[in-house]
């Protein structure tokens, strides 16, 4: 009888704890949540120098701007991938993305445009005036996107 309650106690243990790991799927045991946490810290980084530029304007480095703004640019295609599916759930995604999916949708494609015009105007722009309006419209729409569907 013992052994039966023993082996029924581990049976549970092992059950429970395979459903939470489940529920708390991290970016190690995901790709796709290692990749998309990856890329957002480069895009996190890439951000801050653009914003360091605009709240000093005298520190604008045109060259570094437009590295920059192509490089969020150039990867937002990319990103996107990185949540398709149901087995992209995890991390710090709300499920919000899933249940949601074309208002996440419509946001990536404003983020999307935005990290473009951002991109374009950068290729000429030789201050921080040239590119504000447009590095604004990157930053809020980046923020109303996590402001939804990021824990």
């Amino acid at each position: 009888m013992f052994h039966k309650i023993a082996l029924a106690s581990v049976l549970s243990a092992v059950v429970l704890t395979g459903c939470n790991n489940a529920a708390t799927t991290t970016a190690q045991d995901n790709p796709l949540i290692e990749n998309r946490t990856k890329l957002m810290k480069d895009w996190r980084q890439a951000n801050e120098g653009m914003k360091a530029m605009m709240e000093n304007p005298a520190t604008f480095d045109a060259a570094t701007f437009k590295e920059r703004a192509d490089f969020i640019a150039n990867n937002t295609t990319t990103m996107w991938t990185y949540f398709d599916g149901e087995t992209a759930k995890g991390g710090n995604a709300q499920d919000a993305i899933w249940a949601d999916a074309a208002g996440f949708k419509a946001e990536t494609e404003k983020f999307t445009a935005a990290a473009n015009a951002l991109a374009a105007a950068a290729a000429t722009a030789t201050s921080a005036a040239d590119v504000e309006a447009l590095y604004g419209e990157m930053a809020s729409s980046c923020g109303s996107c996590h402001k939804i569907y990021k824990k």
